[in-house]
């Protein structure tokens, strides 16, 4: 049977009408999604939003430092004269030689001091960019006697904007379970550090803490800053007492001490101050009704308390006559790939942004799940939509002004 010619045309005009139709619609429906996504994670504050679609569909795959565009933003315009001092010394703990992980690399800042005969100036560190700045605080849980890598117990995102005058930080529970970029493994995310050490990621074991908290929250992060207790405890005895106030007491009688020994520790509530010892048992101690979740609310209050600590000092302005010699006691303890001076710049910016402008949140019940993980052990399994919906209440500030 032959098809009229009419019948023919009619169906194409109508296979047209329905391919334009479904373009509009599938058009449509990307847009809307794009929306939502951009609401989550601004593209405009360096959060790639291709990379948080990736996200929630579960496929992201970070990228190797140093590759694309996760270059970070230059920081200092006047750099100060450096002198390059003598190979830093193995740090030593009660006698005991710490492992090679917090030794600074050749091009880090235990390699450079500001100048003797100088007395540092304000004005010798300034911003080259005003962008957005996010550093990984990383906290090492190392033993005396213990050799290699060490979990990250600590991990927090500080984010500082300059030119907006806001910040922003972030803390992650060291239980959360996270699948590692690169090869594609599943673990706590505090064994992330011992984890890209094994692996001989490049960078090392801090550079693939980065890649996988980035693949965790889609933001990048520019630079790390990691130290043991022994750093702690110098910068504090250096500055003094700092006050904190517990809301209820705490008790601990099982507090680790520092090689896999316990000792009991006590804390009565209200404000006190309370000497560099004491104020780590404070921000480590987990003997409370939440575990990591109340620690990292500590840890963030113990944070701000050396701020205001710092600005009754006279803030880092006050301090730069003794930023090198705190520095010098401290720096075998720290690894970072900022420099000294960009450290001092990073505490003369913090210091301009006001305290009620700084957001502060953690990752809790909320945005993770308690669960038990396939070796018995417990683990927090991240709600990834509602994780990258705190990121975006933290990170996202208001309109920055014009320069």
């Amino acid at each position: 049977m032959r098809i009229p010619l009419w019948a023919i045309m009619g169906w194409v005009v109508v296979a047209m009408a329905g391919t334009v139709a479904a373009g509009v619609i599938t058009y449509s429906q990307a847009r809307t999604r794009t929306e939502e996504l951009n609401k989550i994670a601004p593209l405009e504050e360096g959060v790639d939003i291709v990379r948080v679609g990736k996200l929630l569909l579960g496929v992201e795959e970070p990228k190797a430092p140093g590759t694309g565009d996760d270059v970070a933003p230059p920081l200092l315009v006047n750099q100060p004269t450096v002198a390059t001092s003598p190979e830093a010394t193995q740090p030593v703990v009660d006698g005991t030689p710490m492992p090679s992980e917090l030794t600074q690399t050749p091009d880090s800042s235990a390699t450079e001091i500001a100048t003797a005969e100088a007395t540092p100036n304000p004005n010798d560190y300034q911003l080259q960019d005003p962008r957005r700045v996010n550093i990984l605080l990383l906290g090492i849980d190392h033993r005396q006697g213990e050799t290699g890598p060490s979990p990250t117990d600590t991990i927090m995102l500080l984010s500082l904007y300059p030119l907006a005058k806001t910040g922003a930080i972030l803390s992650i529970p060291r239980d959360l379970y996270v699948t590692f970029p690169s090869i594609g493994q599943q673990g706590k995310i505090n064994t992330a550090n011992i984890v890209g050490e094994n692996i001989q990621y490049p960078g090392g074991g801090p550079e693939f803490v980065k890649a996988t908290v980035e693949g965790l929250i889609g933001i990048n992060i520019d630079y790390y800053v990691m130290i043991n207790f022994d750093a702690f405890i110098t910068f504090v005895n250096a500055i003094g007492e700092v006050q904190v106030c517990p809301q209820a007491p705490i008790d601990d009688p099982k507090y680790p001490d520092g090689s896999y020994g316990i000792r009991p520790v006590h804390f009565d509530a209200g404000c006190q101050n309370l000497p560099a010892e004491r104020l780590l048992e404070y921000a480590r101690t987990r003997a409370t009704e939440n575990g990591d979740i109340d620690r990292a609310a500590r840890q963030q209050e113990v944070i701000f308390a050396v701020r205001e600590k710092l600005v009754s000092l006279g803030g880092a302005t006050g301090l730069l006559s003794q930023a090198q010699s705190i520095w010098e006691s401290v720096s075998a303890n720290v690894q970072t790939d900022l420099t000294f001076q960009e450290l001092l710049e990073l505490a003369l910016v913090a210091e301009q942004i006001p305290r009620e402008n700084i957001k502060n949140g953690s990752i809790t019940f909320g945005e993770a799940i308690p669960q038990t993980g396939p070796n018995g052990e417990d683990i927090l399994v991240p709600i990834v939509s509602d994780i990258l919906a705190l990121v975006s209440e933290l990170f996202t500030p208001p309109t920055a002004p014009q320069p």
